[in-house]
């Protein structure tokens, strides 16, 4: 082996050291970011107003009091309480993930939704605790 492949294979060998090290940290990123998605998704027109060309359905609360809240889990702050028969639009964002969760002493197992009250705030809330029609 001559002295002019010395430098050649030891820049192979830290280029094969970097690229195994960027994958690793690309990896780690991707898994943190999809992590996050999946704990405080938000939906890319949050930030607009309503304009007339969104689409969406109303939802009615079915139990007494049902917390709207910053994030699509128990822990997250409340960002209002809505009353029953409160009517709320439902824009079809919804949690991949279901959670069991007591509500009026009744075992449901729902996913989480995110939607705008009639106040214009947007928020998650259990969607065991709501329903397309309004409970008489």
């Amino acid at each position: 082996m001559s002295e002019s492949d010395k430098p050649l294979k030891i820049e192979m060998i830290v280029f094969v050291l970097f690229a195994i090290f960027f994958t690793m940290w690309s990896f780690k990123r991707c898994e943190i970011e999809k992590s996050n998605a999946r704990h405080n998704p938000r939906p890319a027109s949050s930030s607009k107003k309503k304009t007339k060309e969104e689409k969406y359905s109303t939802l009615y609360v079915i139990v007494d009091s049902l917390n709207m809240r910053s994030a699509p889990h128990l822990d997250s702050m409340v960002v209002a309480r809505l009353p029953r028969d409160t009517e709320v639009e439902f824009y079809g964002l919804r949690t991949s993930f279901r959670q069991s969760i007591n509500i009026n002493n009744s075992p449901k197992n729902a996913p989480w939704v995110y939607i705008r009250n009639k106040a214009g705030q947007d928020g998650w809330i259990y969607a065991g605790g709501v329903n397309f029609y309004k409970d008489y």
